[in-house]
């Protein structure tokens, strides 16, 4: 799948979110454990994805490797 064309939901403490894939790839979690993606959909069908398609660092689960400069908050 294409990461332009795919559209995922971040639930957030203070509201869900949708955002293209690529920009939650950039941006990442961070250090915040309680936002991860919760749907992901076809930005140009529409249809629901399974969320395997989001690469698995960027899930921010137990299981969700994180890239070095997510371990400190960000200035």
């Amino acid at each position: 799948m294409d990461p332009d064309d795919i559209l995922v939901v971040i639930a957030h403490p203070f509201g869900d979110l949708e955002v293209p894939l690529t920009e939650w790839m950039r941006i990442g979690p961070g250090p915040r454990p309680g936002v991860r993606p919760v749907s992901a959909s076809s930005r140009t069908s529409g249809k629901p994805l399974p969320l395997s398609v989001i690469p698995a660092a960027y899930r921010n689960n137990g299981t969700a490797p994180w890239p070095p400069e997510w371990t400190t908050p960000r200035e």
